[in-house]
């Protein structure tokens, strides 16, 4: 079976303008074009009840319920308890209030690793963290010549003083997927936390957090058809053993936990909005309908995975023909559709900009990975590379005229 792309776009309002009709929009990485049942669900709350929720009148309730149901959505999309979720304004948020919620496990003398391949959201504030408790930064390293991480390599650096561990579930940059059950399967003896970011892997495929043995993992709303939110899953073996960062009055409440309070209502509410759009992209590929949102979503998200391999496939194999240095594999295997390169005569902001007159839309610099960039010796961090990320809403002839762009601009 394959994607109906033309029902695909049809349930984005970008592609009934003008703009989005024509730009070939390959910076998904950065921010997904939100589905029509989120904005739906965003503009309903604004026009008919944006007031404090929960109060005791029909406003209120009507708010609150529609936040309710935002976040019953998303722990249903990912089949977690509402307790294990945590909703923030951003994963850098989140990943910053987990760490400051590890105070009781990071102490004086003991160790955090984190990778050298991993986003500064999930770096920055276990640095932080082990600055202000006395305890060891440990980096695992990539390998500089393609910006992999090894097991071997962590092993090595995993002792007895080990608490956490943090990796990202695969590369914004080179598009590694890493073996994050693999990774666990190696802590686990020290009982040592693993804290999977996942924001760069989730717009591609849903996670199947039934069976990833993570004992946190966030990613972002905003790259996955939605409003500008971090979601957060913490487990609830890992969440006993936190420092609730939230008002004491709501420590009774496990969900809040995490919460810096001060949500955004409206975009917690337009979360059920994802859920609508991929029990929709479900109902209209598969006849049964009778499975829980959690699978219809994980069936609906195969699909998708499998156009974005596609057309990524046919990028990957064109652009291997160009005068460029590709960061990560050379092919789809074991890789998310996600591909930055780098040309030693055209600088990545040329080429980005050279681009617009194709109506391709790209961006370029070190996109948070910033030690990644110089472990792989990227001579410009400024500069960085240009980065294509791909979203199954993408056509061929995008990715043709793509391609045609580069061509022309790398080989004149």
């Amino acid at each position: 079976m394959q994607l109906d792309l033309k029902f695909i776009r049809e349930q984005f309002p970008i592609f009934q303008t003008e703009l989005g009709q024509k730009i070939g929009f390959f910076d998904n990485a950065g921010g997904s074009y939100p589905a029509a049942a989120t904005v739906n669900r965003l503009t309903d709350f604004y026009k008919n009840y944006k007031i404090q929720p929960y109060g005791p009148n029909a406003l209120g309730q009507k708010a609150g319920d529609a936040m309710d149901l935002g976040r019953y959505t998303m722990a249903k999309l990912l089949n977690v308890s509402k307790d294990e979720l945590t909703l923030g304004s951003s994963s850098t948020q989140n990943l910053n209030t987990l760490a400051l919620a590890c105070t009781s496990i990071v102490t004086k003398g003991t160790e955090v690793i984190i990778s050298e391949q991993d986003h500064e959201a999930n770096i920055g504030g276990w640095e932080r963290l082990c600055q202000l408790q006395g305890a060891i930064l440990k980096i695992w390293k990539v390998n500089p010549k393609n910006g992999e991480l090894l097991l071997e390599d962590l092993e090595k650096l995993i002792s007895s003083k080990t608490k956490i561990v943090c990796v990202t579930h695969s590369s914004n940059i080179i598009g590694s997927i890493n073996p994050i059950n693999q990774i666990a399967d190696l802590l686990a003896p020290q009982n040592i936390r693993l804290v999977v970011d996942g924001v760069s892997f989730v717009p591609h495929e849903l996670p199947n957090l039934d069976e990833l043995k993570a004992d946190a993992y966030v990613f972002s709303t905003y790259k996955t058809y939605g409003t500008h939110q971090g979601v957060m899953v913490v487990r609830q073996h890992f969440l006993e053993e936190l420092h609730p960062q939230c008002h004491f009055f709501n420590q009774p409440f496990q969900y809040k936990w995490l919460d810096t309070s001060g949500p955004d209502h409206a975009s917690i509410a337009a979360l059920a909005g994802i859920g609508d759009y991929f029990e929709a992209v479900y109902d209209h590929h598969f006849e049964n309908k009778t499975i829980p949102l959690h699978q219809k979503a994980r069936k609906a998200s195969h699909l998708m995975n499998a156009h974005e391999q596609n057309i990524c496939t046919q990028f990957l194999e064109a652009i291997n023909q160009l005068p460029i240095r590709i960061y990560g594999r050379s092919t789809m295997e074991g890789r998310e559709a996600n591909i930055a390169f780098r040309s030693e005569t055209i600088s990545s902001k040329s080429l980005m900009e050279g681009l617009v007159k194709y109506d391709i839309a790209a961006k370029q610099g070190h996109f948070y990975a910033y030690r990644l960039l110089k472990a792989m010796q990227v001579p410009d961090l400024d500069d960085g590379v240009i980065r294509f990320s791909f979203s199954h809403y993408n056509s061929m002839e995008e990715v043709e005229r793509c391609i045609d762009g580069l061509r022309n601009l790398l080989i004149a």
